[in-house]
């Protein structure tokens, strides 16, 4: 009977001991990375949710990648680079930059009408198209809008702050209203200016508005011109801020790169932005709107 009774003892008492450990180990804290980095993605789930207040953010770095992205020729002159950025709040985004030497390829504005943007596709000779300019409910353009020398729309000072203008195979970013330069056949007008002449930030506070963007860089003294897109991945029209995008451009826009945008002006976006590039499917993003201009490089 006494041995029973050890025995029963010595049971109950080692049922004690797993039921203590257990209960230590889920009652122990986590590490405070471990929570932030669990916060953070679940934000990641809704639409640029906002923790819980008090909580810590902290930015999460990008998932490691086998190897460095790097551009890609379409044709001498031109090239695509695909790749992605994370941002402040942890969410990754596409990051396509299609590189323009203006010295090999001339920037032009096509109008499509009602036309789906999709039917560059098959037009052939485009190389790569980009939304860009904003229109006005009847699909007209809101602002200056030049091509070949052509004059698509007159400048309006609701078509936005900057005007991105191309002369003598020289790209330069202007204020609104301020005078093209002598020879200019294309010009955008829209805005904000992200990156002012010279480098500095034009974006200097958050909005709190998150969406896909399509934005100019001009580079190289104006000789070389990016047209960069970003959208939220897994996010239908998601994307960054403004601030976050301006930040984004102010530094290298891909490996290699020695430094960021010179200037660089917002082409619009939210619905409107898209890409098409030749014979690279897998990189074309159609709008989920009607987008009545394009902006292209064509044979």
């Amino acid at each position: 009977m006494n041995a029973s009774r050890c025995i029963v003892s010595r049971l109950l008492a080692a049922l004690t001991l797993l039921g203590f450990a257990r209960c230590a180990r889920e009652e122990a804290p986590r590490p405070a990375a471990a929570r932030v980095e669990r916060s953070a993605s679940e934000a990641g789930a809704l639409h640029d949710a906002a923790l819980p207040p008090g909580a810590a953010v902290l930015p999460l770095a990008a998932p490691p990648r086998a190897e460095a992205q790097a551009f890609q020729t379409l044709a001498p002159g031109l090239s695509v680079l695909a790749d992605r950025r994370t941002d402040a709040e942890g969410h990754e985004h596409e990051w396509l930059v299609t590189r323009i030497d203006l010295q090999q390829h001339r920037l032009q504005a096509r109008a499509l009408g009602d036309a789906p943007f999709a039917r560059l596709l098959d037009e052939a000779g485009v190389l790569v198209a980009v939304n860009g300019g904003f229109f006005a409910p009847n699909l007209e353009p809101s602002g200056l809008l030049l091509s070949g020398g052509s004059l698509l729309g007159r400048a309006r000072s609701g078509g936005g702050s900057g005007v991105l203008a191309v002369a003598e195979q020289r790209a330069r970013l202007l204020k609104r209203g301020e005078a093209l330069p002598e020879g200019a056949d294309f010009a955008v007008q829209c805005g904000p200016r992200l990156i002012e002449p010279g480098g500095a930030l034009g974006i200097h506070s958050d909005d709190g508005q998150r969406a896909a963007r399509t934005a100019a860089c001009i580079r190289e003294a104006g000789r070389e011109l990016d047209l960069v897109v970003t959208l939220r991945k897994g996010h239908l029209g998601g994307g960054p801020g403004l601030l976050q995008l301006a930040q984004w451009l102010a530094g290298p826009l891909a490996p290699g790169d020695a430094s960021g945008c010179e200037a660089a002006l917002n082409l619009d976006g939210r619905p409107s932005t898209d890409v098409v590039v030749a014979g690279r499917p897998e990189l074309v993003r159609l709008p989920l709107g009607p987008v009545p201009f394009a902006l292209l490089v064509a044979h």
